[in-house]
């Protein structure tokens, strides 16, 4: 952080700031959690049903985690931004949240700056893989997937797991899937990704609205 400071670096060093933040804090989840398990006989790598069934459901490894969700907002085009939240164990951790103005698309274009926005969270994390979450998700559906896994074509990494969930039938696409995938609306699973997804729906609305405050000032 200091080297990215004094190379003038400041997004970077900022960037670090943040992360070493979001570290401690799971640093003291753990020890709490280790507390818990000598006097409550609880083990911390207990895992939620909901995270187990999207393993299920998504073929992933194991359950995940670390889920970060992306969703843009705007009013014709203006005032665009974005958002990343992020859920550990099934619960927000704030630390890790991020808004984004968006800087290189002009006009109405949703794909574009989710885009934008995935390439600006998760390019300077190419260099460090264990800091990506275990699964992303992006509000939206086909569209929105492509637009999110296309900001890692130019970049030399794997990216993890990325789906999509859409509103109103709640469908949740996955990249080489010709049909996505339709979970009962009380499906443990869905029912987390709908938790992460309303998250940022409401973070990324509430950065909008200051946006067009400001401009609407000016």
């Amino acid at each position: 952080m200091k080297e990215a400071a004094g190379r003038l670096e400041f997004e970077r060093a900022a960037e670090l700031r943040d992360e070493l933040k979001a570290f401690e804090g799971l640093q003291k989840r753990g020890l709490g959690a280790r507390r818990c398990s000598r006097n409550c006989s609880v083990s911390p790598s207990t895992r939620p049903a909901s995270s187990e069934r999207l393993a299920e459901v998504l073929a992933l490894p194991a359950g995940p985690r670390n889920i970060e969700a992306v969703d843009i907002a705007h009013l014709a085009g203006g005032q665009m931004c974005g958002a990343v939240v992020c859920f550990i164990d099934g619960k927000p951790f704030k630390h890790s949240y991020r808004w984004y103005k968006i800087k290189t698309v002009a006009g109405n274009d949703d794909f574009a700056c989710i885009r934008e926005v995935v390439w600006r969270r998760y390019q300077a994390r190419g260099m460090n893989a264990e800091l990506f979450p275990d699964l992303i998700l992006i509000d939206g559906g086909r569209g929105q997937l492509s637009a999110g896994e296309s900001a890692f074509q130019d970049l030399e990494f794997t990216p993890p797991a990325m789906i999509a969930l859409a509103k109103k039938e709640e469908e949740v696409y996955v990249h080489g899937r010709p049909e996505p995938i339709r979970l009962g609306r009380s499906d443990a699973g869905l029912r987390l990704l709908q938790a992460v997804r309303d998250e940022v729906h409401r973070f990324v609305q509430r950065y909008h609205h200051v946006l067009r405050k400001k401009a609407t000032f000016e």
